[in-house]
């Protein structure tokens, strides 16, 4: 027996840990019920290589990750975008298959 799934949108941020709640904000207010933030340990952009600063944790960055429905995604691209022009980080968004799709829909 096949397991049916659903796709949907899986968007990754990848922010200052310090711009969390400004970013989280986004995602309850368009309805998208969960999300989950990972530590980072180092990485390099455009601004070149950066670690993980264990004695402040000034710097430090993490990668948040939201799946939800279309019209969830949209709106959340929508209000992120405006967010950038302010915050740094990056975006990206690619289709994820799911169980239990209600799971990841956004408001009704």
């Amino acid at each position: 027996m096949a397991i049916e799934t659903t796709t949907c949108k899986r968007i990754e941020l990848a922010i200052a840990k310090a711009h969390l709640r400004v970013f989280a904000r986004v995602f309850e207010t368009v309805g998208v019920s969960g999300w989950t933030a990972l530590k980072t340990v180092g990485g390099a952009g455009t601004s070149g290589v950066w670690q993980e600063d264990q004695l402040t944790g000034a710097e430090d960055h993490i990668v948040v990750i939201a799946i939800t429905d279309d019209k969830g995604a949209d709106e959340v691209l929508a209000k992120i975008s405006k967010l950038f022009e302010r915050y740094p980080g990056i975006v990206s968004v690619s289709e994820a298959q799911v169980l239990r799709p209600e799971r990841f829909a956004g408001k009704p």
